[in-house]
């Protein structure tokens, strides 16, 4: 089925350390300042120096969110990377490549050979700029303007010796008036400025933006991919917003400081991925235990263990739900997209404020590390009010120990240590209401029944997955997190076709309510999940929620790639001409 879809992509590919997201970063804000919408996805393994990394930057007139799986140009850094495009049979676009990598293996290719290494060198421009002269040739094969090309430029750079700025854009400059043998014949025609408050910023950005839209106070974190560059924005940030940023120096140490600055009254946050939670856990517990709120950002990679450390995969639903001895209430959220990142990260810490718990927030290296084009009124217009729940600091009454643990409420006021009169025990043994020590007992009993009535509150409050398309349909596509974009984009490709197919995601994850979900799902007749996972881990929720086994199928993929558009695409039409 070939695929309706109002867009361009590209991709630069070459080895760590060639600057592949650096020319990445360059082309996606030349088409922003062209006011398309745009989508960068980044791809790299685990070195330092070489390997095969790459940047793609898919941009379209309308708000974008998703990849395909090939590019319609490859702009190739090193032979390796030209090498890997030409023995790509599938691949059916152009490769725009110079000519210090020229080789044979490229008949039958759309490929546009340019000199750009000697035409550097003529002109006495360094030739690590060549990176640069490549986006110049690449506006020109569009027939875009060169301007906006050089407004970017200068911005990029503006911090760097003018020498570098003027050789930067003589590069470019040379790029844009090379003689070009070819012409793109795809196209999207420029579109009028609608994005003059536009917002290019990343999930992991976002997060760390509604961290302090939240109120947060103290982040920690021991570096982990891919979560780490929330670490690096709050770093750079933080401090002016009088927000304490700490890098730990180890998983453990920086859940127990958190865990500290909370229950010292300071909206807490920390972040990791998989094997950080696993090292986590005890702690998780311990914040269940004492009914300390704490909010934990699990940006997955592919696993068990080490895995595949930079590349993408849904896998930690099951823990992010169970980790931690004992049973206690917890909240898992997973955002779809940045802007949900920047919401969902404040309605996090509210939550985990006024139900004195920890809140696990599923991002993963889609969302973590992907680049988005936002109108800023998206973000600006989602503050939340900050709620800090029942947190005293004076307390009227005299009290030898505070009851901290009122078992006459389910949610008991949480002083703050210093307060006048609330004095107790905050304690990781089963306690009493003041946080003394019991054995066995019947107040354990109504303690853990007080604590886990917490969950049956929040099931009722909680939003429902949302639904796209039609409330009634024969098909409803599933999905929870950052496969959102896709799968809403192949939604859409369907209903555009005559197709009655809906879609239903999932942010909140747990807990969830089956009762009232069954009443959402009970008027389709056919599901299929879709998930970066090999187990179809939401799938025991559907079946929960009253939905039959046999009526759910699945479409998984867990190679640490996220769902390309074409890809699903096809993937549903088969599925759907099966039935």
């Amino acid at each position: 089925m070939k695929m309706r879809r109002l867009s361009i992509s590209v991709r630069v590919g070459g080895a760590a350390g060639q600057g592949v997201k650096s020319v990445g970063k360059l082309i996606q804000k030349y088409f922003q300042e062209l006011n398309f919408f745009t989508f960068g996805y980044l791809g790299y393994p685990s070195l330092i120096r070489g390997g095969y990394n790459f940047y793609q930057v898919d941009f379209a007139p309308a708000p974008i969110e998703t990849s395909t799986s090939q590019a319609d140009i490859f702009i190739p850094l090193d032979k390796k990377a030209l090498a890997k495009i030409s023995s790509n049979s599938s691949f059916k676009g152009t490769i725009l490549y110079d000519s210090n990598l020229s080789r044979t293996g490229l008949a039958g290719r759309t490929a546009v050979k340019i000199g750009l290494t000697d035409e550097l060198a003529k002109n006495k421009i360094p030739q690590i700029m060549i990176n640069t002269a490549l986006v110049g040739c690449l506006a020109k094969l569009f027939g875009y303007p060169f301007q906006p090309l050089e407004s970017v430029i200068k911005k990029i750079y503006k911090n760097k010796p003018k020498l570098v700025i003027k050789d930067n854009l003589k590069a470019a400059r040379l790029g844009y008036n090379f003689n070009l043998q070819t012409s793109f014949k795809k196209s999207l025609a420029l579109i009028k400025p609608q994005l003059k408050n536009k917002l290019v910023l990343s999930g992991n950005e976002a997060i760390a933006l509604g961290f302090i839209a939240g109120g947060g106070k103290f982040y920690t974190a021991y570096p982990m991919t891919p979560a780490t560059n929330i670490l690096h924005y709050l770093t750079r940030v933080g401090p002016k917003k009088k927000i304490v940023v700490r890098q730990a120096s180890t998983e453990i140490e920086a859940i127990g400081s958190a865990l500290g600055a909370s229950y010292a009254g300071a909206r807490s946050m920390i972040a990791t991925s998989g094997g950080g939670i696993d090292l986590m856990s005890e702690f998780i517990s311990l914040a269940g235990m004492m009914e300390i709120p704490l909010v934990i950002v699990d940006a997955q990679r592919v696993g068990p263990a080490t895995g595949l450390p930079t590349w993408q995969e849904q896998s930690d639903l099951n823990i992010a739900k169970h980790a931690g001895h004992g049973e206690f209430p917890r909240l898992v959220i997973a955002p779809g997209d940045a802007g949900q990142a920047f919401y969902l990260t404040q309605e996090a810490l509210n939550l985990a404020d006024e139900y004195q718990m920890p809140v696990i927030i599923l991002s993963d290296k889609h969302l973590s590390e992907s680049i988005y084009t936002l109108e800023k009124d998206y973000i600006t217009g989602r503050y939340l009010k900050i709620k800090r729940g029942k947190i005293i600091s004076q307390i009227d009454k005299e009290y030898f120990l505070y009851p901290r643990y009122d078992l006459k409420q389910t949610i008991s006021p949480r002083p703050l240590p210093g307060s006048s009169n609330g004095l107790y025990i905050a304690n990781s043994d089963e306690h009493n209401q003041y946080g003394q020590s019991l054995e066995s007992d019947p107040v354990r009993i109504e303690m853990q029944s007080k604590r886990l009535k917490k969950m049956t509150i929040l099931k009722k409050k909680l939003p429902l997955p949302r639904i796209y398309g039609p409330k009634k349909a024969a098909t409803a596509l599933v999905g929870w997190g950052s496969t959102k974009g896709t799968i809403l984009e192949t939604q859409r490709h369907f209903q555009n076709l005559g197709q009655n197919i809906a879609f239903i995601h999932f942010t909140y994850l747990y807990p969830l309510d089956y009762r009232r979900l069954e009443k959402l799902v009970k008027n389709y007749r056919r599901f299929i999940l879709i998930e970066n996972n090999s187990t179809g881990q939401l799938k025991s929720d559907l079946i929960q929620s009253g939905v039959k086994e046999n009526k759910i199928e699945t479409v998984l993929k867990y190679d640490g790639q996220p769902f390309f558009i074409d890809e699903l695409i096809k993937k549903i039409n088969k599925l759907v001409k099966q039935k």
